[in-house]
């Protein structure tokens, strides 16, 4: 530590003492002048010594008073201004002893709190900015989390359908399945898949529904090209949307079935430029339509469509192998699994179940005469009118060149001999391409009836009714006879 400054402090000192001393002399000399202790002032040497004195320790303390006191404060105001500025590391130079050097080091002190307070304000503050950098990036994760989560769900609803369309085959199942997946997938308030009608015309059947508290009631209805907003899809092929469908006219609202707010839209349900269907979608209005979702809509329809066009085909198919291309009638394959069903149930539930075999009588002279597409005619006209006498539960089957079978369930021998003859007057009575080159005028057919018996199987019922059939032909044609299981019955020809 440098000496100096503190001998320094000990000269003023002293001269301050001697100051203090020259001072109070001259004033003590005043004062016994004035009080009468002395009779006059000392003579004119000592007096302007004294003076001279007095004048000499007025300096001095006016000096030590500027270097002691006066000095110090104005650096320590001085201080204080670079401190309130915002220097907290500097620190006051504490010299000497008294009451500025405590409030020097008070002062001091008081500083070194403040940088510590400030330093333990700047690592809160860095701490602050850290926590809200780590609370943003937990929040932008989070909303990226949610976002995957949403995408993934998508993804995983495409893959669903994906599989509904490869692995179901029929079309209503599938159909179910689509609008299910959906209106759950994409949480819709509901959800309607339209199909084109059979006829070809460019009406929409609803097919399928989700959402709807009587789902009847929408179920079978029909949409017309131009008519409400999915009409307008049919019209166009194009997407129709409405954010908000409160202030939209051409709204149905599914026919008042579902509330007239929130947002719809309909998408064609296309497969290579043809227009398979249309679906119908709706959303709350606290919940709408986004541009997100109509993308994602426009994608399940193009995989709707693949998935609905697989199930038509399939259904295509099964009718092919199933049915007579030439009549629409039902095959030989369809009828050998009808017939199994229906005679295991007679014999469950010991109901009766009756067969008719008919033939087409001189079909080959028909054939040898008019030519082939007549007999095509021929054909199709007499599965027409067999159609028009049975019932709907009852089977008619094409099976061989100009053969049939008709199957009765619940129908007993005597009951299905008059459907027999109904049959036969049917086809005698009407017109059919190529019946007056017939030996009799017209074209009719035999039959031979049969009724199953107990524990028969199919084989030998069929081959009793072809015996009844054979023994129309050999008695004359254009006749019904029936097999009662023990011989063969011949009723009384019909009138000409």
């Amino acid at each position: 530590m440098d000496p100096r400054p503190a001998r320094r402090e000990r000269l003023w000192r002293i001269a301050a003492v001697v100051a203090g001393v020259g001072s109070a002399l001259g004033a003590s000399i005043q004062l016994a002048v004035t009080l009468g202790f002395v009779e006059s002032l000392p003579t004119p040497f000592v007096l302007g010594t004294i003076l001279t004195s007095a004048l000499v320790a007025a300096v001095v303390a006016a000096l030590m008073v500027e270097h002691l006191v006066a000095r110090r404060l104005r650096a320590l105001s001085q201080f204080v201004d670079e401190a309130d500025a915002g220097d907290f590391l500097l620190r006051i130079p504490v010299k000497g002893h008294g009451e500025l050097a405590e409030t020097s080091e008070a002062l001091n002190r008081l500083l070194a709190r403040i940088t510590s307070l400030r330093g333990s304000m700047i690592d809160q503050s860095r701490e602050l900015v850290r926590t809200r950098e780590k609370l943003r990036l937990e929040e932008t994760l989070a909303a990226k989390t949610t976002e995957l989560e949403a995408r993934l769900a998508e993804r995983q609803l495409v893959f669903d359908l994906l599989r509904v369309s490869v692995t179901e085959n029929e079309l209503d199942k599938v159909l179910r399945e689509l609008v299910t997946r959906i209106g759950t997938g994409l949480h819709l308030r509901e959800a309607a898949i339209f199909l084109r009608a059979a006829d070809g015309s460019r009406r929409y059947l609803v097919r399928a529904v989700h959402g709807f508290q009587a789902p009847q009631r929408v179920l079978g209805r029909l949409v017309e090209a131009g008519l409400g907003i999915a009409g307008e899809v049919a019209r166009t092929g194009q997407p129709v949307v409405r954010t908000d469908v409160s202030d939209a006219p051409e709204y149905l609202a599914f026919w008042g079935e579902a509330v007239r707010e929130g947002s719809f839209a309909a998408f064609p349900i296309s497969l290579q430029g043809s227009l398979l269907g249309i679906l119908g979608v709706t959303r709350d209005v606290s919940d709408p339509l986004t541009d997100a979702h109509l993308r994602l809509l426009g994608a399940i329809a193009d995989q709707a469509a693949l998935a609905i066009r697989h199930a038509q085909v399939v259904d295509e198919l099964r009718a092919l192998s199933t049915t007579d291309e030439l009549t629409g009638l039902a095959n030989r394959r369809a009828l050998g699994r009808q017939l199994e069903r229906e005679l295991e149930r007679a014999q469950r539930f010991h109901q009766a179940v009756s067969v008719i075999a008919i033939d087409i009588d001189h079909f080959k002279n028909l054939n040898d005469t008019c030519g082939h597409p007549t007999g095509d005619a021929a054909l199709c006209a007499v599965a027409e009118h067999l159609q028009a006498v049975v019932r709907r539960i009852d089977t008619v089957a094409r099976t061989g060149g100009e053969e049939f079978l008709v199957l009765l369930p619940g129908t007993t021998l005597d009951e299905a001999l008059g459907v027999a003859e109904k049959l036969r007057v049917q086809v005698a009575d009407h017109e059919i391409p190529g019946g007056a080159t017939q030996p009799l005028g017209r074209l009719t057919i035999s039959l031979g009836v049969a009724a199953l018996l107990p524990g028969e199987d199919v084989a030998a019922l069929l081959a009793r009714a072809d015996e009844a059939l054979y023994a129309a032909k050999r008695h004359g044609r254009d006749r019904v006879e029936r097999h009662d299981g023990t011989a063969l019955s011949v009723p009384a020809p019909p009138s000409a």
